[in-house]
């Protein structure tokens, strides 16, 4: 199930991928010189003036990461959606629409706030805005998003891999130099309870160093409960501790999905892992329930990001366990909510 995509996020992780490496390593670091030079360009262009940035006329929360995927920026997404709902105020999330998955899931969790798609951002928070009433923009994967004005910058870090290889892309899986994390307002440290005590420690330290201007956040996703397929009926996550399962995952980090159930007493005996927004097929579908029957495990489990990508597809081949989980604040809470919003003015 290795497909190119899969390959190229292997080399990229400096993972061994059965041949070529040799070759290919120094195409990519010439094609991420390339590439960086490019992204420097065009910043600087934008923060000179001489590309022209749009600006709203309510707050914007701009929430980015440095890396490719798998950093938790969507759960923080939706966490400050709510916690503008709670203070009674309509925010308006901004998506590019990489992945219908990721929309569908902010829709069904979030039904009293506005989600925006489109790659023109400005001009479909525009158009919302000429209907209703916004409060607050919440820009999704904002931080390379240049060409609209925000009041707080936000970057989500993975502690189980910050920065990758620390090289750009392709070559590596950073979107940026890591010391841009300096222009960050608030760092947020993500998956922190899938690291040990000294590794969160030297992130710390290393994050201090890279942007000492910015406040420091730590975050965690926590298992909520599972929910069968086909009847939604809900499952405790205790159910199935000491159980054998295989997963299937096609988000950015799947260690951290495997990493949460092991966490959980749920023991991961197969896993299948695609690139993030793979888009599934019934063969594929059917070789994960084929393999799984094979390996004798009880349950197949997938997230429910995965889930919401092909709903009926899943349910008719695999009729899985989704897993639902949320995202808690382990430390910085007072950043993000109380100090945040007093800067935007939301009360």
């Amino acid at each position: 199930m290795k497909t190119l995509k899969n390959y190229f996020r292997l080399l990229a992780e400096d993972q061994t991928v059965g041949g070529g490496e040799q070759f290919l390593k120094p195409l990519t670091a010439g094609l991420s010189y390339f590439y960086g030079g490019g992204v420097a360009l065009l910043r600087r262009l934008y923060e000179g003036g001489i590309l022209p940035r749009k600006r709203l006329p309510f707050p914007v929360i701009s929430i980015g990461n440095l890396t490719w995927g798998g950093t938790g920026k969507t759960p923080l997404v939706e966490y400050f959606a709510r916690r503008v709902i709670e203070r009674r105020k309509t925010p308006l999330v901004l998506m590019r629409g990489y992945g219908q998955d990721e929309i569908e899931q902010l829709r069904a969790h979030l039904p009293d706030a506005r989600i925006g798609v489109g790659r023109e951002r400005y001009r479909v928070a525009r158009g919302i805005s000429r209907k209703e009433r916004i409060d607050v923009a919440i820009l999704d994967d904002g931080f390379q998003h240049w060409n609209m004005m925000r009041d707080i910058e936000i970057v989500t870090v993975n502690a189980l891999n910050p920065f990758g290889n620390g090289k750009l892309f392709p070559r590596g899986i950073l979107r940026e130099p890591r010391e841009a994390l300096r222009r960050a307002s608030v760092v947020v440290l993500s998956h922190v309870n899938l690291v040990d005590a000294e590794a969160l420690a030297k992130l710390r330290e290393q994050v201090h160093s890279l942007a000492p201007q910015s406040l420091l956040a730590e975050s965690c996703l926590e298992p909520l409960f599972l929910y069968r397929a086909k009847k939604r009926s809900r499952l405790a996550v205790e159910q199935l501790t000491s159980r054998r399962v295989a997963t299937f995952s096609a988000v950015g980090n799947p260690r951290s999905f495997q990493l949460l159930l092991t966490r959980a007493g749920i023991k991961p005996a197969r896993n299948f892992e695609f690139c993030d927004h793979h888009l599934f097929t019934r063969s594929e579908l059917e070789e994960i329930r084929r393999v799984s029957e094979q390996s004798e495990v009880d349950e197949i489990i997938t997230t429910e990001k995965d889930f919401y990508r092909a709903p009926e597809l899943i349910t008719e081949v695999l009729n899985p366990l989704v897993l639902v989980t949320r995202l808690r604040i382990a430390s910085g809470e007072e950043i993000l909510t109380d100090r945040v919003f007093h800067l935007l003015g939301v009360r």
